[in-house]
């Protein structure tokens, strides 16, 4: 509370304060400080910094999905490879620990491919 009341009083933040939200009250207050032209600069560098966060989580889910159809991709090759084998269903779905639907389904999708 101490530290909060000095805030208030002094408008500035000493390095030893931990009050909670205080960090933020001190960011936004230095930035109500700037004048006309540097608080739009600062505004275009925030928007720049969203902008490039937002295409690196865009990237990182497209990767992830290209990761699991490269998984989904590798399972229905391995149940056609033993499926071509002679291994029957059953099999298929006990050694890859998939159900026996899972397994007939692919099966039958590569069928009528």
């Amino acid at each position: 509370m101490d530290e909060w009341i000095y805030f208030f009083k002094n408008a500035e933040i000493k390095n030893s304060f931990s009050a909670k939200g205080l960090k933020e009250a001190g960011e936004k207050l230095d930035e109500m400080k700037l004048n006309e032209k540097d608080a739009k600069e600062y505004k275009k560098y925030l928007k720049n910094l969203r902008d490039i966060a937002s295409d690196q989580h865009t990237k990182m889910a497209d990767a992830q999905d290209l990761i699991n159809k490269g998984k989904e991709e590798e399972r229905i090759e391995t149940v056609l490879k033993l499926h071509n084998k002679g291994k029957s269903s059953e099999e298929i779905a006990d050694l890859l620990d998939f159900s026996i639907e899972e397994v007939s389904q692919i099966i039958v999708n590569h069928i009528n491919k």
